[in-house]
């Protein structure tokens, strides 16, 4: 049986704001955009993690889902939680290429794609030139899903980040470097 789709049906829709490339002023009109660039590069990137995380704009329910697809829950113990997720990396960068926003009744949400340039805390071979110009060992091609609420002193507050990536490239060469032990990926 044959089914036929009808091209002239109506659906639900709703305005987003969606854009390619990196941040830039257009990005920054978006308020939630904004406060996410600053984020990102202030705070992630930065690895601000000793800070609290209602201090750098978590709500006190933040949750968490990492690539793994845990989930943790409580803004103490997610950003403990991000905090072990970037704990590999001596340094890394977040590369937006795409993201689509939209509002919601208590803010926004976002999907977002991203490349996480990364370095990792042991020295080795295989580095590869990438963001900035510079030298890495590694980029994780990676996809973000946020929801922010309106509120706290910036106006914007994360309420949860979702983290789709595969990590596996980052952990063959943990292993090469000595440190990750194959047992520890049976735990």
């Amino acid at each position: 049986m044959r089914s036929t789709i009808d091209l002239n049906m109506s659906y639900p829709t709703q305005e987003a704001f969606i854009y390619t490339g990196t941040w830039d002023d257009t990005t920054r009109k978006h308020p939630a955009m904004k406060w996410m660039e600053h984020y990102t590069k202030n705070v992630v990137d930065a690895r601000e993690f000793d800070e609290s995380a209602t201090s750098v704009g978590h709500t006190s329910d933040w949750t968490l889902q990492k690539s793994t697809g845990e989930v943790v829950e409580g803004a103490d113990k997610a950003w403990a939680a991000l905090k072990e997720v970037y704990a590999p990396f001596s340094e890394h960068v977040h590369d937006p290429k795409f993201l689509v926003c939209w509002e919601t009744e208590k803010g926004w949400d976002m999907i977002g794609v991203a490349y996480v340039w990364y370095n990792l805390q042991a020295p080795g071979d295989g580095k590869m030139k990438g963001y900035g110009g510079k030298e890495w060992d590694g980029v994780l091609p990676s996809a973000f899903k946020f929801a922010y609420v309106k509120g706290g002193k910036d106006g914007v507050e994360l309420a949860r980040t979702e983290i789709f990536s595969d990590p596996s490239a980052a952990m063959v060469q943990m292993l090469k470097r000595g440190m990750l032990k194959p047992e520890q990926l049976m735990q």
